[in-house]
């Protein structure tokens, strides 16, 4: 290698370096992807999971509603119709049965000669095990049948129905578990129910 420069004469070592090329010092420039494989990488799996999850979404969205009402054309229907069991069940159930052995006063409230002692044959006719009969001291118009106790209601309400004395009534005014204030005679429907007062004379204590 000579250079006008350089003051020293060649010797063996300048004709070697000429006698090759230059190496070592310099290195060629890197390709820009190999520059920016990090970020070319990242920007890669981003648009990937980017892909992914708007493939999910709409696979959700079209998979919703739509889909299940066309693979089961009947589940409205069965939704619809299913309340209506529900509904018609309290109608298969049937009322309880009373409890004839419940004590049962029959109180003449009406005046008429052996009234309670009439009923208290129907009654004990009819089932009812337990039947006395008293005599009420004033008048009644209507009919009604008492209870002391709640667990009495269903057996009062049945004895109500069956003597046509509407709905019972709790109240602790009587001692009877049960009273039917009786103002006709069983079997009869409406009339004058003190025509025969004058023949009692609260003398219906015997039935």
């Amino acid at each position: 290698m000579a250079d006008s420069s350089y003051p020293f004469e060649p010797d063996r070592f300048d004709e070697e370096a000429d006698a090759v090329s230059f190496h070592g010092a310099h290195r060629a420039e890197e390709p820009f992807w190999r520059q920016n494989l990090i970020y070319i990488v990242i920007i890669a799996a981003a648009f990937i999971t980017l892909l992914v999850l708007l493939f999910l979404i709409g696979g959700m969205g079209k998979g919703g509603d739509g889909d299940d009402r066309a693979a089961d054309p009947t589940g409205e229907q069965s939704q619809s119709a299913s309340p209506e069991p529900s509904e018609e069940e309290p109608t298969d159930e049937a009322p309880a049965e009373p409890d004839r052995s419940v004590q049962v006063e029959v109180i003449n409230a009406a005046g008429i000669n052996k009234l309670a002692g009439a009923w208290r044959d129907t009654l004990k006719e009819s089932g009812w095990q337990d039947v006395t009969v008293s005599t009420a001291d004033n008048r009644q118009e209507q009919a009604v049948v008492y209870y002391r106790d709640e667990a009495d209601k269903a057996t009062a309400q049945a004895l109500a129905d069956e003597v046509g004395a509407g709905e019972a009534v709790q109240s602790d005014e009587y001692d009877s578990p049960i009273t039917f204030l009786a103002v006709q005679r069983p079997g009869e429907q409406g009339g004058d129910n003190g025509g025969d007062g004058g023949e009692d004379n609260g003398e219906d204590q015997d039935g």
